[in-house]
This record gives structure tokens, sequence and C-alpha cells, in this order.
């Protein structure tokens, strides 16, 4: 009977739950702002497709979790698209590395970003960055398990001025980016199309050009929408004037991200990035549909929306709050032999103070 109701009910989706060879699966992996709450994670999205392709657009603070809940096996989550280097939109991608390289991703992390106005603030430079912040979480685990290259992060920037190109390409996907506007130069956002369907996703920014003609007509427009000022300074115990700044001067309030749906004309838009609470859920609505009177939903953590040519459905994620890590999707091929020669050994005075315990063995061996 439980059997049974699970796989009738269309409202849930569990984790283990296959991707219909003509659909994308979206669901959001985090929801919230940098003040990242139990109920909402800092940005991020996992985007899975039929031809078995997963990607990660951002993985703020917090995402991980829901993330790992959705019962992905890590082996297949190597690709990573960010927006900008806020740590709303990146701070996980530490735990989804070094998790990676354990739970059996042999190959390196891929993370894609944008370059900035100086060197300094661009994606590769946070890249090189990241792996010296890395060096002691990866070397360490490399002592006790088979990584193969999972122990790598490889950065790609690319440059955040250009309008519309197309930044990755395979297995029939292609993502394109374009600039954002917000805070300072370098934020984009990304276009993924595959089988006639296509993703817009808006990483932090205000209303622009680019992304109207980047969005025509696309099936989901996922874009950030702050609390109206007005409630933001009410619920945070700021000046109105700072809230006006945050909501308006470098994000956008819901009735901005409505009439970017309305000269863009998705057949689902979707705002995300706000503080959620009852009593803001009507008052949120009420400003998009200043200007859109066409389908939206309001994202909440692992909401989900299965996507084809003629339906899109929204659900909820049903998952475990004390998940357990699923088996690679390579599970029980051989390992890759473990490979120390770069890796300086622990020192004979830390090995001689180890205690012996009967019937423990600490030796370290190659499976």
């Amino acid at each position: 009977l439980e059997e049974k109701v699970v796989k009738n009910d269309t409202n849930f989706l569990y984790p283990g739950e296959p991707v219909s060879k003509d659909e994308i699966r979206v669901t959001a992996i985090g929801t919230g702002m940098p003040f990242a709450r139990r109920k909402q994670a800092s940005a991020g999205w996992l985007i899975e497709l039929g031809n078995g392709n997963k990607f990660i657009f951002d993985i703020g603070t917090g995402s991980s979790a829901n993330l790992n809940s959705l019962g992905v096996p890590h082996s297949l989550l190597d690709k990573v698209f960010l927006t900008h280097l806020h740590v709303d939109h990146f701070g996980d991608l530490s735990s989804l590395h070094g998790m990676g390289m354990v739970r059996g991703r042999f190959s390196p992390l891929r993370i894609w970003g944008p370059s900035s106005s100086k060197p300094e603030l661009g994606t590769k430079a946070f890249g090189d960055a990241f792996n010296s912040l890395m060096a002691w979480d990866v070397s360490s685990r490399r002592v006790a398990v088979n990584t193969g290259n999972g122990w790598q992060a490889e950065f790609t920037e690319f440059d955040y001025s250009v309008n519309g190109h197309i930044i990755f390409e395979e297995n029939g996907v292609k993502i394109s980016a374009f600039p954002a506007i917000h805070c300072i130069d370098g934020p984009v956002s990304y276009r993924l199309d595959w089988n006639g369907l296509s993703i817009v996703y808006l990483g932090d920014g205000k209303p622009s050009q680019f992304l109207v003609e980047n969005s025509q007509n696309a099936d989901l427009i996922i874009h950030e929408a702050f609390v109206p000022a007005k409630q933001y300074a009410e619920k945070t115990h700021l000046p109105y004037q700072v809230a006006q700044n945050i909501c308006h001067g470098v994000h956008c309030p819901p009735r901005s991200a409505g009439k970017m749906f309305e000269m863009c004309q998705p057949r689902l838009g979707v705002i995300y990035h706000t503080m959620l609470s009852e009593d803001l859920r009507v008052p949120i609505i009420d400003d998009v549909r200043y200007f859109w009177k066409g389908p939206v939903a309001l994202a909440e953590d692992l909401c989900v929306f299965n996507i084809t040519l003629k339906t899109i459905t929204q659900r909820l994620a049903v998952v475990p709050d004390m998940a357990w890590p699923v088996p690679a999707h390579n599970h029980g091929s051989a390992r890759p032999p473990m490979d120390h020669h770069d890796i300086q050994p622990m020192s004979n005075w830390l090995k001689k103070m180890e205690i012996p315990i009967e019937g423990v063995n600490t030796d370290l061996v190659d499976t």
C-alpha cells in the first residue's frame, strides 16, 4: 500500500525518481538570502535533464544539505555555474567539492564563472584562492580515500561583458551567459537550452535589457525578487533608506520581476531570493501582479518543476532530515588506485604518540 501511494502521489518528488527522457527537472536547493535560515538556504538550483546531465546553478550557504537530501549521486554532481561571487551564491562550494571526492566523483569538479573589471575580482582569482583554501582538506582526505582526479577543482572564467555567448556545449546542451546589473561589474545570468526547452536563471540583478534579449518565450525564468522595501525594513529593523538601497538599488522588488516576466513572456515565472513568512506571501505576489498576469510561482526550498514541451508541473520534494549518502552512479566498478606521491606524510613524532587499541587496525590501506 505504501509503495502504491508513493508511486501515485503526483504532488511530491521522492528521492531516486528518474527524470523522463524528454523533460527537464529543476529543484530549488536554496531560495533565500545571505541570512541563511533553517527553512531557507541561500541561493542554489539543481537542474537535471532527461539525457542524464545534471547542473548546479549557484550553491549558496546551507544549500548543500538540501542537495544531499535529494539522493543524487555526488559522482554526477560535477558541473557548477556561479552567477557571481557573493557568499550566498558560492558558500557551500567547499562542501560539494570535499564530499564529492569522498563519494565517488573521480573526475575534477568543474566550475564556470564570470570575470570582472579587475582580474582579482574574477573567477580565476577566486579559483586560485579556493584551491589554496582547500589544500589541507584535499591532502588529508587523499591519504585515506581513492579519489582519482576528484580532488581537483577546475575553474573556467569567461568574459562577463559578452552578451549571450555560449560558455558550455556538450551532449546537446547549450548554456549561454549574459551580463547582470548587480552591485559592481561581474555578475551574469544564464540560459540553458536542451531538447527544445529553455531555462533562464538570474542570480542577482536589477531589470535589464540583457535579460529581455536573452529570455524571450523561455519555458522557465527564475528571477530574484526581494521583499518589498517597506516590509523588508519592518522585518529586518533597518532604516527605510538602507532597505530601499538593498531591495531596489542592487536587487529588485517583486514588481520589477513581474515587469521582466511581462516583457519576456515565459511559460512560467519563478521568483526566489526572498525571505518568506506567511504574512508576506500575498504582498509579494500582489507586487508581481502589478505587471505580470501570467503563471507565477513563489519558490521555496525543495520545490520542484518538471518541464516538458506540453506541461510544467510544480511539486515539493519529500526528503529525509537525516539523509545518508547514496551510492555513486558507477558503484561497484573498479576504483582508481590511491596516489600519494605528492602528499607530505605525517611526521614520525606524531605517529609515535598513537596509542594502539586492541581489536582496532589503524593502518591505511589501498582498497
